[in-house]
């Protein structure tokens, strides 16, 4: 099989000739600038480092190192809010909505005034400036850089959309504001979720036609949960978000033949089932270190409706454990979760800066391994 190949076939819950992996193919399970740099300096590689986006301190994976991993995915990003020019360093920023953040000592950038965060009523909504959905993407940038990955590769390709309505009225609000909006101030919540799910259908539907079928995979990231459960009360995620979520959803899968991967961090098997009856295909990251997130429960109960896409634990084992701690977790991994197609190996989101190269380079041998790829031997001298 080709990459390409060998990822829609574990998305179709087909067996695939070896189980895939991904690393550095989408926004969730690239690699920390710090993390990288040590990468590439230990394994004598001299790739530019890009950064995936100027909030943060994620990269964007060198076509050397992909190919070096055998990494079975490809990345295409919407760079929204718009980046500055890598030239370019402001302490203080505004976002396309009005959002101010600021640039912390470690260079990664916080919103610290919400642009909505002293208003209470929805005729208040009326009054903000909200973005045009049309100046949010540049559509013909994205396209080319899609179809030049399709010529170029026969990896899968992953449209990386931007986050969704629950982060983008978190920054609007302010998470504690948004927290209790959600409880007490029902009607401003429905409300600035309705306009957020607006702009974002309007955005993403025109991307999506210009898309074609240059884009086998669409990444959908907007975190529901937290380490020890639900964000906020089910009932109110139900009520609020899942409808606003659903129209979303319903927009992509109607405009492309991409399979949807949704991202949400933390504890997500209470909404499995939400994900599921709203086209759903996949979910990433496979927080396996949050409750209720226990592997082999969750393919045996979901896994003839749901892909699994990540799970090798970055909050533990990754940055603290040895390379054979490592080998070990990547191999439960794919026990308990590729059986019959349904899993993509690959870390739980972002490979942190803590994390040693001799670690990022076992857990790429065990993928190989133990998921029937290789001897893996091409790793062995760097761990």
């Amino acid at each position: 099989m080709t990459p390409r190949e060998r990822i829609l076939a574990a998305l179709n819950h087909r067996p695939p000739d070896v189980v895939p992996f991904d690393i550095g193919g989408t926004k969730t399970t690239g690699i920390n600038v710090q993390a990288y740099d040590k990468l590439k300096a230990h394994l004598g590689m001299n790739a530019p480092t890009k950064f995936g986006h100027y909030r943060s301190q994620r990269t964007h994976m060198a076509e050397e190192l992909s190919r070096f991993f055998d990494s079975d995915v490809r990345r295409v990003f919407v760079p929204y809010p718009s980046p500055l020019p890598e030239s370019v360093t402001r302490p203080v920023q505004l976002d396309e909505w009005g959002n101010e953040w600021t640039q912390s000592p470690t260079d990664l950038y916080f919103v610290t005034r919400p642009a909505l965060e002293n208003v209470e009523r929805v005729s208040d909504l009326a009054r903000h400036s909200f973005p045009e959905p049309a100046s949010l993407v540049n559509i013909p940038a994205i396209v080319s850089a899609a179809r030049k990955l399709r010529a170029e590769t026969d990896c899968a390709i992953c449209l990386d959309l931007p986050d969704g309505i629950v982060h983008q009225t978190q920054f609007l609000r302010g998470f504690d504001r948004w927290l209790l909006d959600s409880a007490d101030n029902r009607a401003f919540f429905d409300a600035l979720l309705e306009r957020a799910a607006e702009i974002y259908v309007a955005m993403v539907e025109p991307l999506l036609d210009a898309l074609g079928d240059s884009v086998d995979v669409v990444l959908h990231c907007d975190d529901i949960a937290m380490q020890s459960g639900p964000l906020i009360n089910p009932r109110a995620y139900r009520q609020a978000i899942k409808p606003r979520q659903a129209r979303i959803f319903r927009a992509i899968k109607s405009h492309t033949a991409a399979r949807l991967l949704f991202h949400s961090c933390g504890s997500i098997a209470w909404a499995l089932g939400d994900l599921i009856e709203m086209g759903v295909d996949a979910i990433n990251p496979v927080q396996v270190s949050a409750a209720q997130m226990d592997t082999a429960r969750i393919k045996r109960e979901f896994g003839n409706k749901l892909c699994f896409w990540g799970g090798i634990d970055t909050q533990h084992v990754l940055p603290m454990g040895s390379p054979d701690d490592v080998r070990a977790e990547v191999r439960r991994r794919i026990d308990d979760l590729a059986s019959g197609g349904g899993y993509v190996v690959g870390s739980v989101h972002i490979i942190q800066a803590e994390v040693p190269p001799q670690n990022i380079l076992a857990m790429a041998h065990a993928a190989h391994v133990y998921g029937g790829r290789s001897d893996g031997s091409r790793f062995l001298k760097w761990i």
